[in-house]
């Protein structure tokens, strides 16, 4: 008589290779789902961050410009600036704390004659008569200096983000304030 291939003994023998197969698939598919929650998680906190750090330049920046708003040049001590709240909710979670060092003067540079606009009733008063001056002669007088300067100022701002002590942001920004010609920093 003839073995039959089919026979219930080799049937067993293939119910554990199967099974063993199965759990191979499976934890080959646990180890993928894993790594996509974690690759998920890092990406999630990178946006985080992200928003954090742009949030902060915000405010940094709505601190320079509050500063700039006012007479800053005549400043002896910092400027105190209010917590910003940088999406107006009212919520502490979204409160910046911004400091502003005072504004330092980096240089005084003349303005030339050719850089200022006849037209412009705010260059006007830098010629030496208060109106641009033709005296007739080619190239005569346009390459002097004019009656006023640009002083140029520094002006920067630190911002915290809420309760994250360690996040913060420093951001600078160049203001050229016009004064007449001799003004010192």
């Amino acid at each position: 008589m003839k073995k039959n291939p089919f026979h219930p003994r080799s049937m067993r023998a293939q119910v554990g290779a199967t099974l063993l197969i199965a759990m191979i698939f499976l934890v080959l598919l646990t180890l993928i789902v894993i790594s996509a929650i974690k690759a998920t998680n890092v990406n999630t906190k990178v946006v985080g961050n992200m928003q954090i750090q742009k949030e902060s330049e915000a405010a940094a920046q709505q601190a320079i410009e509050a500063v700039i708003s006012t007479d800053f040049t005549q400043l002896t001590a910092p400027p105190i600036v209010p917590p910003i709240d940088i999406n107006d909710s009212g919520q502490a979670a979204s409160t910046y704390t911004v400091t502003v060092p005072k504004p330092t003067c980096t240089s005084v540079k003349p303005i030339k004659i050719t850089e200022l606009d006849p037209a412009n009733t705010a260059d006007q008063y830098c010629y030496a008569s208060g109106a641009a001056q033709n005296t007739g002669i080619v190239g005569a007088g346009t390459g002097g200096n004019s009656l006023c300067s640009n002083s140029n100022w520094d002006i920067s701002a630190t911002a915290t983000a809420p309760s994250v002590a360690t996040t913060s942001t420093t951001t600078h920004q160049g203001v050229a304030v016009r004064v007449v010609v001799g003004a010192n920093c």
